[in-house]
């Protein structure tokens, strides 16, 4: 893509890491970034930290470093609000130029930044990091994955990008939009695609998680795919429709020939079985249906509410939160 303008370079960098339980690898994540952060140092950096709730020794170590690097800057929410969640906490309150998310895991290596950087400064606004390895996953994850970002492609009103995760930076415009979007049920990767303005791609290698355990078992990745296909995607509905037609096509025949044996033949269609198999589908086909229309339905009341998407506890070198804060 050509950039007709000349865009501003990067001069300050927000890395913002969501934490859950991450105490094994914080003191690894933060030597790593500390010196991503020497390597540029005509950039100033923050490191941001958003402790989602963590019920380990996650908040000591974040405090502890916050009081020792003033670049360290910390949000504590009042509750385990999820991944997507915590992100949108950190974008609410980063102040760089470029905002890049990565996790705290160390899977997404933070060297990966120096090309972010570069891509930002050429005008980019939006920098996707595409997978082409991933090390340490198990074949279910990738074989999940996969099925995943398959399943996207064809759902998405959008064009999507296979094998991306959160793994990303946004310029300080790009935040600015992205900071206009409340919905409860956040797939964030889908909202930065939808963001428009200038993207690119860049591709590398992603790591084994450093240390601890996944924060998406297979019940949460089902939640998060369930969020991207019921808010990017019209299709389940459409589906419901076209399930609906094809069903009514193929009863016809069955319902002529019933009546041809009633009213020519003069004798009862046999197959009591076959009858109750053929409602028995039918019944589960409907509910179904309901079902899909019923998420549907739960997200435009859970959006009506307008609750806040999280409460702010503490924070560490970032402006206090007024009494019970929550956006």
């Amino acid at each position: 893509m050509n950039i007709s303008s000349s865009p501003a370079p990067v001069r300050e960098v927000t890395l913002l890491a969501p934490c859950y339980n991450e105490e094994a690898v914080l003191p690894s994540y933060y030597e790593r970034v500390r010196a991503l952060a020497a390597a540029h140092p005509d950039r100033s950096f923050h490191f941001l930290f958003v402790n989602d709730g963590s019920t380990d020794g996650t908040a000591k170590i974040l405090d502890d470093l916050a009081a020792r690097d003033p670049r360290v800057q910390v949000i504590h929410l009042a509750a385990n609000r999820g991944h997507q969640i915590a992100l949108t906490a950190g974008l609410d309150a980063a102040v760089g130029d470029l905002v890049v998310i990565l996790d705290a895991d160390l899977q997404d290596p933070p060297e990966v930044v120096s090309t972010m950087i570069e891509k930002a400064d050429e005008g980019f606004d939006v920098i996707h990091a595409q997978r082409r390895q991933r090390t340490g996953e198990t074949w279910f994850k990738l074989f999940t994955a996969a099925i995943f970002y398959r399943m996207m492609k064809y759902l998405a009103t959008r064009a999507w990008i296979a094998d991306c995760g959160d793994f990303r930076a946004l310029s300080r415009r790009a935040v600015d939009a992205l900071r206009r979007y409340r919905e409860p049920h956040r797939f964030m990767r889908g909202l930065a695609l939808e963001l428009g303005f200038r993207q690119c791609i860049i591709t590398y290698d992603r790591a084994a998680r450093a240390a601890g355990e996944t924060k998406y078992p297979l019940r949460k990745m089902v939640a998060l795919a369930l969020d991207a296909a019921l808010g990017f995607s019209t299709v389940p509905i459409r589906a419901i429709i076209w399930l609906s037609l094809l069903l009514w096509c193929v009863s016809l025949p069955y319902l002529g020939w019933a009546l041809y044996g009633k009213l020519v033949l003069h004798r009862t269609v046999q197959g009591w079985t076959s009858i109750v198999m053929l409602i028995v589908f039918f019944a589960g086909v409907q509910l179904f249906c309901l079902g899909v229309i019923g998420l549907y339905v739960a997200r435009i009341f859970e959006q009506g509410q307008r609750r806040p998407l999280y409460t702010v506890m503490e924070t560490r070198n970032l402006p206090p939160p007024s009494p019970g804060c929550h956006v």
